[in-house]
């Protein structure tokens, strides 16, 4: 069965990324030829400018500042996309027409696709920036229309829903959603809660993209990774930090206090500057002020899986730098679970209480737990597929 994919694929997000890749990989290992829609609207050419853009008056701006006072930030974000694109040329398959509106997306003949599939990711978020009436698939009726599960968003009752997307959504045939509560928010009834397309794959699967040679500097610390099967020795340890858009400071200090040897298994008084782990932070391409020093790496969304993983903790507010921790038992720090219905829902089913901070998903136990969650939840999104022929 030919299949196209639309989704969040070119957001200079490693979520976003890494959940497009990963769905492309499912539906392909069930015998399918598979294509993501290579759809980048305006809105979301915006979200994410390269170093030198003037698309938009902001970012003519912060164009001007960082080539009057910040040339670093402009490498900085030349190397990341430059990172993400290899990442997309090498994993991602793509159509062959690249499509910037929904007017261009209208005017193609979809007839060449079996079955066209929103999701996942945000796509159904309506006060996301580079939301778009496209992912509910309003420019065919020439493939079978399903959606695997998108998201609205980690808070939807805080918006309403587009007009008209009740006609649009009754011409799908089969319809699942990432959590329950962007069902609640489109009055879809009882349809199938299914988990996003990372946690369709273990660890393993990821750990074929990491890179085998990933170098980078956190100040004073030199930090190499050389081995294959992507250790580091207990010595060159650190604490991933990744906060997606604005700065997060209680996830900065969360993370400041791991480092410091206050929090955590073992836990004792503040260690001496000279004993601590360092902290890197990863960003989102959509964050303000993206380089903010040497340890802000600008890393593709495979140096990001090598990053988690080779982590001795993470910190964050990101919903992927949680389920990506869960894959490779890093334990996770997190100032906002109880307010994310993505993250509530996910902790829930693993037998963990979202009300928590921290998150001990390096324990024996809880990777039990984890693996028994994770097994009905991959069951449910077998039968969902094969209940449509796929």
């Amino acid at each position: 069965m030919k299949i196209g994919i639309i989704t969040f694929h070119a957001a200079m997000n490693y979520g976003s990324v890494l959940q497009a890749f990963a769905l492309q990989e499912y539906l392909r290992s069930r015998g399918n030829d598979v294509s993501i829609i290579d759809f980048r609207s305006t809105s979301q050419r915006r979200l994410y400018p390269g170093p030198i853009s003037f698309d938009s008056l902001y970012n003519a701006k912060r164009t001007v500042r960082r080539l009057l006072y910040d040339w670093k930030e402009v490498r900085f974000m030349a190397r990341k996309q430059a990172a993400f694109r290899a990442f997309a040329s090498c994993h991602l398959t793509l159509t062959d027409k690249c499509f910037r509106t929904e007017s261009a997306l209208m005017s193609y003949d979809w007839s060449c696709f079996d079955m066209i599939v929103s999701g996942s990711d945000q796509i159904w978020n309506p006060s996301a920036i580079d939301f778009s009436a496209a992912y509910f698939l309003n420019f065919t009726d020439r493939a079978r229309k399903v959606a695997y599960a998108p998201s609205a968003g980690p808070h939807p009752h805080l918006s309403g829903p587009m007009s008209g997307v009740r006609n649009l959504l009754s011409c799908y045939e089969a319809i699942s959603v990432r959590e329950k509560s962007t069902a609640d928010f489109f009055s879809l009834g009882d349809v199938a809660v299914l988990p996003d397309p990372v946690l369709l794959h273990g660890a393993d699967f990821y750990r074929t993209l990491m890179p085998v040679a990933l170098k980078f500097s956190s100040g004073s610390n030199t930090i190499s990774r050389h081995d294959a099967d992507g250790s580091l020795p207990e010595k060159k340890k650190y604490v991933l930090l990744y906060s997606p858009g604005k700065r997060n400071r209680a996830a900065e200090m969360l993370a400041d206090a791991a480092s410091s040897g206050m929090l955590g298994k073992g836990s004792a008084a503040v260690l001496p500057e000279d004993r601590r782990m360092p902290v890197l932070r990863v960003t989102d391409g959509a964050s303000a002020g993206q380089y903010a020093g040497p340890d802000v790496l600008p890393c593709g969304p495979d140096g990001f899986l090598s990053l988690v993983a080779d982590s001795a903790c993470t910190v964050g507010t990101s919903f992927h730098l949680m389920v990506f921790s869960m894959l490779f038992a890093r334990d996770f720090w997190c100032p906002d679970a109880a307010s994310d219905s993505r993250k509530i829902q996910l902790l829930t089913a693993a037998g963990l209480d979202p009300g928590s901070t921290f998150f001990p998903f390096s324990r024996p136990e809880i990777q039990s737990r984890l693996s028994s969650a994770l097994s009905g939840m991959r069951q449910n999104a077998d039968k969902f597929w094969t209940s449509l022929g796929v």
